[in-house]
């Protein structure tokens, strides 16, 4: 999808072709990138007609990110991300040099703890009813419980096919970043409501005469989307009447953080998690430092 319905440089394109191709990014990872480059090819056009894509300097990209001074230091980070990597990708393709995004700098990041449900609104949350003959309730239930059931990412839900799920092992294989596959165990408590999705599922294809291999299915029997996902969440979240926000990303913070609350080794997490390193998953040890003491005071030789 191309920002402002403006037409896209040939270079953002083979750009976009790099990431999904070569990097592997994710379709949200390119959508937002081809968008963010072709924001800053927008703005050349607009204030420097004599000057593309190619030809900029350092205070070019800075008078560019000027005007975004609206944008929160999250949507500020991105935009530098992906001037950076197209930039990195035009240096290795000999198109530039020197790099003109190589000096940029990132905005301080407010570091925040990541959120999380307690474990009575989380178990009610995913005790959803499932019935055969009601898809989309059965659906959404198990949206839900995979969620919570495996720390999965939205992505990866959304990429589900059938053949995924190894029922006898209790498994899910998702792809992740870079599309790194990984395998996740779901927990024989999940499996009935698995198997009754896909009873539910089975009927609601034999009805509308079609064949797919996605796992999830919306109204016009297409692939349910991130954002179809994200809105299942916040509906059932609602009827909970939960008083802070919860969010797919919530649940996945939930998973890992009960897990480290029950003793799980924290690699271990990383690797259910698929987080590259172990740093990204560290940031679950500091959410509740009176279970860490407890454990230490109870297992530390000097404690």
């Amino acid at each position: 999808m191309v920002a402002r319905g403006v037409r896209v440089d040939p270079l953002i394109e083979d750009f976009c072709i790099h990431l999904e191709s070569e990097v592997r990014s994710s379709p949200h990872t390119v959508r937002a990138y081809r968008n963010d480059i072709n924001d800053l090819a927008v703005f050349l056009r607009e204030n420097y007609p004599n000057i593309g894509l190619l030809e900029v300097c350092t205070q070019d990209l800075y008078q560019f990110l000027h005007g975004l001074y609206k944008l929160d230091n999250a949507s500020i980070s991105r935009k530098i991300s992906a001037l950076k990597t197209f930039y990195r990708y035009l240096e290795r393709e000999n198109k530039v040099s020197p790099n003109p995004a190589g000096m940029l700098e990132l905005p301080k990041q407010e570091k925040k703890l990541p959120s999380f449900m307690n474990i009575d609104d989380v178990l009610k949350l995913v005790q959803g009813r499932v019935d055969p003959d009601d898809y989309f309730t059965t659906r959404n239930s198990v949206i839900l419980r995979l969620f919570y059931a495996t720390g999965m990412r939205i992505s990866e839900m959304e990429g589900l096919d059938t053949h995924d799920l190894d029922l006898n092992a209790c498994l899910v294989r998702v792809f992740g970043k870079g599309r790194k596959e990984r395998v996740i165990p779901f927990g024989r408590s999940s499996l009935p409501y698995i198997q009754t999705y896909l009873e539910a599922r089975r009927r609601y294809l034999a009805e509308k005469d079609v064949q797919t291999n996605a796992l999830l299915l919306n109204t016009r029997v297409n692939r349910l989307g991130v954002r179809s996902i994200r809105q299942v969440v916040t509906d059932e979240v609602e009827k909970l009447s939960v008083t802070y926000h919860v969010s797919p990303h919530t649940l996945r913070h939930t998973f890992a953080t009960h897990l480290l609350e029950s003793g799980a080794d924290i690699r271990a997490i990383q690797e259910l998690l698929g987080h590259a390193s172990l740093s990204t998953t560290q940031k679950y040890t500091h959410l509740d430092a009176d279970y860490l003491m407890r454990v230490y005071d109870a297992c530390h030789p000097r404690s």
